[in-house]
């Protein structure tokens, strides 16, 4: 096997997560376009999470509730309940609890937010190949895949055809092409797990009736790539050879890590639009640019080759709450940032007390992020200390005293 090529991963990704929980809750929103909101207080609320068949309207997450009505008159709206003053997630924690329990049951996981999670499915990939003894796949195993790059050639031609039909035919013309007697084939390897991930998601929607579309491929980076290239309700494979036609038209930007300052230095520096027209530079001139380590990643991640390991993880790392207060709302006093702490650390001790209960682990490090108002950022600081007890009054307490005096400016804090 070549290098990059020796993993099968998979990242699961629930589609637009909230909207099915509450449609589970409330069966008349099925089938029709809603969206989830939060904080009813301004312009009918701020818009979370979109069905498609809202999104067909060209409804989208963090328009206005008032604005969205505007262009859909019949989207119905559900509303994120609120505890303390702010949202409050707990039935979609909850359900995504579901959802990582389904999923563990066939391979090792990391769960990289609520609605998603990476497989590395390696080894359950060889466990099956053992079981089939070269048989050959059928394409009724894969009966919700698309195989990025295929069908290709005459075949691809025969006139208009409606989107399913050409996703079966790649997926004919991809098995055909397999070596089933070869073991060591990265492509069979892939499709292989393809076809767990097609029973997992079965899985999941049986047991939480959820669904969800996955990508599969030999890394993380091309597996989230990969799933959002067909939603919803579908999986995609990338193959090692379908990644240069893929990259070729892929903007930069859309490939996970270059979302930001570093994509965005890449395209400035070296005057490129798409992740294949990296591949003219050597290692040696990207690391010139970028440094050795972004460098060398960059060299790799063109031609579709990266190492991440999927860490085993089916819990969050870190448990935390957070409100924002824009515009007029914006915190003037220090009884209010007092007021407000002890609201978000109540939700704290609640929340730490069920994780120590039902995981067995304890939390150790108290961390407070602020954003002043006017900052683009996610927080213009971060202070940390331990984390003494679950006590909601010591851990306000303690916060406040890690940020009373970063406000020396007299700017309102947001």
């Amino acid at each position: 096997m070549a290098i990059g090529q020796e993993r099968v991963v998979a990242l699961v990704d629930m589609d637009c997560f909230f909207v099915q929980v509450e449609q589970r809750q409330n069966p008349h929103l099925r089938n029709k376009p809603c969206a989830v909101v939060q904080y009813k207080s301004w312009k009918g609320g701020g818009i979370i999470a979109v069905s498609y068949e809202a999104r067909a309207f060209g409804v989208s997450r963090s328009m206005w509730a008032e604005d969205a009505k505007k262009l859909c008159p019949d989207l119905l709206l559900a509303q994120v309940c609120e505890t303390r003053g702010k949202a409050d997630l707990t039935k979609y924690r909850e359900a995504s609890v579901e959802v990582m329990k389904v999923m563990s049951r066939f391979a090792v996981i990391e769960r990289s937010s609520i609605d998603e999670a990476y497989i590395d499915l390696t080894s359950a990939v060889q466990e099956r190949l053992q079981k089939l003894q070269a048989q050959p796949i059928t394409a009724n195993l894969l009966a919700s895949t698309y195989i990025q790059g295929f069908p290709h050639g005459s075949r691809a031609l025969e006139g208009p055809i409606q989107k399913d039909e050409r996703r079966e035919q790649g997926v004919i013309q991809w098995l055909e092409s397999l070596p089933f007697d070869d073991p060591n084939s990265p492509d069979l390897w892939l499709t292989v797990g393809a076809v767990i991930v097609e029973e997992m998601r079965a899985a999941i929607e049986r047991h939480t009736g959820f669904q969800c579309s996955a990508g599969i491929s030999h890394n993380k980076v091309l597996a989230k790539l990969a799933c959002g290239l067909n939603k919803p309700n579908r999986q995609t494979l990338v193959s090692h050879g379908s990644v240069p036609q893929l990259f070729s038209h892929m903007p930069i930007g859309k490939i996970r890590s270059l979302g930001g300052k570093l994509g965005a230095s890449v395209i400035d520096t070296l005057g490129v639009k798409y992740m294949g027209e990296l591949t003219q530079f050597s290692e040696l001139y990207l690391q010139s640019h970028f440094g050795e380590k972004n460098g060398s990643w960059l060299y790799a991640m063109c031609r579709g080759i990266e190492h991440d390991p999927v860490k085993p993880r089916q819990l969050p790392k870190t448990v935390g709450c957070s409100k924002n207060f824009p515009g007029i709302t914006a915190l003037a006093t220090q009884e209010q940032v007092q007021w407000w702490l002890l609201q978000l650390a109540q939700e704290l001790e609640e929340r730490l007390t069920k994780d120590r209960n039902d995981n067995d682990r304890v939390a150790t490090q108290l961390t407070v992020s602020i954003r002043l108002q006017g900052d683009k950022r996610l927080s213009s600081l971060r202070r940390c200390c331990a984390l003494a007890c679950y006590d909601a009054h010591r851990m306000s307490n303690d916060a406040f005293a890690l940020i009373r005096n970063c406000n020396t400016g007299g700017i309102k804090t947001e």
